[in-house]
């Protein structure tokens, strides 16, 4: 479809979005894309943790498994918690971005030193992940639990949060942060770089050929989240392990789960794991673009 000009980019590092309408545009992007893939992530949660019981689970079997035995509402267990770890994270990471970058923006400017667009945007990405994985990681941790649990009938955040904290106390809450903050952080400066690269080449395509490509951020958001996710996986698995795991030695979890099940155990559950990370990222992004598109044009939030 032609276009006079292509679709303003609202995560580059000329942008200028304010706060709140970051923290807007976040919470409602957090909210829709986790109502969309909540079923994905439930399987990806289990399949990743499934080689603690069986070392030849597969994708199809511990779906099967999944429905025989808990139905097709076990797709949801822990949406509560997950939704309102999504509305958070992305609350907290795009404002934490939008804030960041606008700061680190004008400092170059005032000081006169310069940083390439895409250093930038990944440095600008890392700090955002830091901040959005400390504020919500304690709802990434009764996800995580009430996902993995395989009881029949649903168990309670509650429940679930009073047993965290009678095992392992108020530092159970954050059991597994320390390569969850090696894993997210390092995800998030390279899906905004990946984001930035990709708007960068569709940008160029616009220019060359008049042509904008439909749906452009989603299309953007799908590339990043995939790349992201490629490269932080073996950390995701880790924090996973973690999270179940009495043991709070990062090494030893790591250790212990590559003597037993090798490289090839630390990427178990990519490809259900891709399946839901990258749609997750094209609907995060489209979301957070176009609720900034609209209040603008609606004259929202000025």
């Amino acid at each position: 479809m032609k276009s006079a000009s292509p679709r303003e980019d609202h995560l580059s590092k000329n942008s200028d979005v304010s706060a709140v309408e970051s923290l807007v545009a976040g919470s409602i992007s957090g909210a829709v894309a986790r109502a969309i893939t909540a079923p994905l992530d439930t399987i990806k949660i289990r399949l990743q943790l499934s080689l603690t019981h069986d070392k030849n689970s597969t994708l199809s079997s511990t779906v099967k498994k999944l429905l025989r035995r808990e139905g097709v509402t076990a797709l949801w267990k822990g949406n509560v918690p997950a939704e309102i770890l999504y509305v958070l994270y992305g609350a907290s990471q795009f404002t934490s971005y939008s804030m960041l970058n606008n700061g680190l923006r004008d400092l170059q400017d005032s000081s006169g030193f310069s940083m390439s667009r895409s250093l930038h945007t990944f440095t600008v990405g890392c700090g955002a992940g830091l901040a959005s994985t400390v504020l919500t990681y304690p709802f990434d941790m009764l996800r995580t639990r009430l996902a993995a649990s395989e009881a029949k009938q649903f168990l309670s955040m509650s429940r679930v949060a009073k047993d965290i904290y009678r095992d392992k106390g108020a530092l159970g809450f954050f059991a597994g942060i320390r390569p969850s903050l090696l894993s997210i952080v390092a995800s998030s400066g390279l899906f905004f770089w990946s984001y930035s690269l990709a708007r960068s080449t569709t940008d160029k395509i616009h220019e060359q050929f008049g042509y904008r490509i439909w749906g452009v951020e989603a299309v953007c958001g799908f590339i990043a989240g995939s790349t992201a996710k490629a490269i932080t996986f073996p950390l995701d698995t880790l924090r996973k392990r973690m999270q179940i795991s009495h043991e709070r030695n990062g090494f030893r979890v790591f250790s212990a789960n590559y003597r037993n099940h090798g490289l090839f155990g630390f990427y178990r559950g990519f490809l259900v794991s891709l399946m839901k990370t990258a749609p997750t990222s094209a609907i995060s992004v489209f979301v957070y673009e176009y609720s900034i598109s609209a209040t603008r044009k609606a004259r929202i939030l000025l």
